[in-house]
């Protein structure tokens, strides 16, 4: 009979080893010193608006992250298999799709007003796929169509009801 798995106990130890590191290190001057300084260097940072400067760096390295993702599911369903050509085609047609959103001054900021109707799609599709009893496709188009009105209805409330004058 074993007693312990071998990879279990070096697993174990080796967890163990470091949360006292860990926990040394946490309650030390000087880690606590470095913890802070490097938050506050990060909250001067967005506080004092410093990343103006690189606003087109960001949006382009978020445009180019999202269409390579978009481009890489597409790339499953075009082709059987997803090998190295096919990736590389999806990364070089993200990495230019994020070239040309920014070149033609979209940024993240000019898509804000679109992100309440992409919940609201998403709340759409999560009750369909609720629905995904239901024979008739009409009959579960109207039913997640209703359930979506009435969750953004309550969602809308709880967010009213939550509002900053409400409080003291």
């Amino acid at each position: 009979m074993k007693l312990i798995n071998k990879k279990l106990t070096k697993a174990g130890i080796l967890i163990v080893t470091l949360i006292s590191l860990l926990s040394t290190a946490a309650h030390s001057d000087a880690f606590s010193d470095t913890f802070a300084n490097g938050l506050m260097q990060i909250n001067d940072f967005f506080e004092k608006e410093q990343y103006g400067a690189y606003a087109k760096t960001i949006d382009f390295f978020f445009f180019a992250l999202l269409f390579i993702s978009i481009y890489l599911i597409g790339v499953r369903y075009a082709f059987k298999e997803a090998n190295k050509p096919e990736k590389a085609i999806a990364v070089v047609l993200g990495i230019m799709s994020a070239f040309l959103m920014v070149s033609k001054d979209y940024s993240l900021l000019s898509l804000i007003p679109y992100v309440p109707l992409l919940l609201y799609l998403l709340i759409f599709l999560l009750f369909w796929l609720m629905f995904k009893g239901v024979e008739s496709k009409f009959l579960r188009f109207v039913l997640a169509l209703f359930f979506t009105f009435i969750a953004i209805f309550l969602i809308e409330g709880l967010f009213e009801s939550l509002a900053p004058e409400d409080f003291g």
